[in-house]
């Protein structure tokens, strides 16, 4: 498999796009003020941010090897490492499709099919929002502002993994299968599609799947207390759900912008929400600058960091003992 061309063009001209977004937020809210609250953090302060986000990506890869086992894939935990990890490298795609990239790998390198890898992928990209609306929806019991000009799209994030819950409904599964199935291409794919939707249908289960939530919801409340931390360490003194419902708001609403890694979404909404709380330009940039290059851009840093060395895995031809220990569906 050969990585797109365009996907690495694109995230060449994401990381562009970002250094001038945050170059004119610097200039708006005065590079001087800025940096200097970030130089009055203490160290510890960021290396305990950098370890929340990196807990949270270790729950996700649990989260990933069990839709795997449980979808009866599962392949070499390194190589599974690999996979999930050099996947980080796409998270600056718009709406981050570029991690249908581990679906093809496992395709290619392993024979795990398509209707296997992207169920899971989808999976994880609805147990995310679930775990991220969660936090918002607690975070608004906590919240002393005002919600004006949230309220439509936390309303839109509610009905989004509401409606695509309806898939664990055999007959509504049905019914979209047959309608799907009247495009010539696709129903030339049918039975691929019909495994896809049932491999989908039973990864929300409400049994396995009330400890993959809670699990969601953990994941994403480290990156929620590492944001509370960066507030403390600029001299921000927020409550603990006020940070959260600020982090995960913010989060939502880049998620929903369908904007790369939800690039100037989230950022906007976090000064916007620490500015209704009154705090000052410059401390509200820095927060929401620190935390994106512990969450975001740390995550993209371990992706190259993970995908150069073994790119030649990934991409390469396939082995004979490249075998899944389990074939898959």
């Amino acid at each position: 498999m050969r990585l797109p061309r365009h996907i690495l063009t694109r995230s060449f001209l994401v990381v562009i796009l970002t250094l001038a977004l945050y170059a004119t937020g610097a200039v708006v809210y005065g590079w001087q003020g800025i940096r200097a609250r970030m130089e009055g953090i203490p160290p510890l302060f960021l290396a305990g941010v950098a370890l929340l986000s990196l807990a949270n990506y270790g729950m996700r890869f649990w989260r990933w090897e069990f839709f795997l086992r449980r979808l009866s894939a599962r392949i070499p935990t390194g190589s599974s490492l690999a996979i999930y990890f050099s996947a980080y490298v796409m998270v600056i795609t718009p709406g981050k499709v570029g991690e249908v990239f581990k679906a093809g790998i496992l395709k290619d390198r392993y024979d795990i099919s398509l209707a296997v890898g992207l169920p899971v992928i989808l999976a994880e990209r609805i147990y995310d929002f679930l775990g991220v609306l969660i936090l918002a929806t607690g975070g608004i019991l906590f919240w002393p502002g005002s919600l004006s000009g949230l309220t439509t799209g936390l309303v839109a994030a509610a009905l989004l993994p509401a409606l695509l819950l309806l898939l664990r409904n055999d007959r509504l599964r049905r019914l979209l299968l047959e309608k799907l199935g009247r495009s010539p291409v696709l129903a030339r794919k049918g039975i691929a599609l019909e495994v896809a939707l049932e491999n989908f249908g039973s990864l929300l289960q409400p049994g396995a799947g009330a400890g993959i939530l809670l699990l969601s919801v953990f994941s994403w409340l480290c990156e929620g207390v590492g944001f509370l931390m960066v507030c403390r360490g600029l001299g921000l003194e927020l409550d603990p759900g006020e940070a959260v419902f600020i982090y995960a708001a913010g989060t939502i609403v880049g998620s929903l912008s369908f904007l790369p890694g939800g690039l100037g979404g989230t950022e906007a909404t976090i000064i916007w929400l620490l500015g209704i709380l009154g705090a000052a330009g410059t401390a509200a940039a820095s927060a929401a600058i620190l935390i994106r290059v512990f969450t975001l851009w740390l995550a993209v840093l371990l992706g190259f960091a993970v995908f150069i060395p073994t790119r030649k895995l990934l991409l390469g031809a396939r082995r004979q003992d490249d075998d899944p220990v389990v074939t898959s569906r």
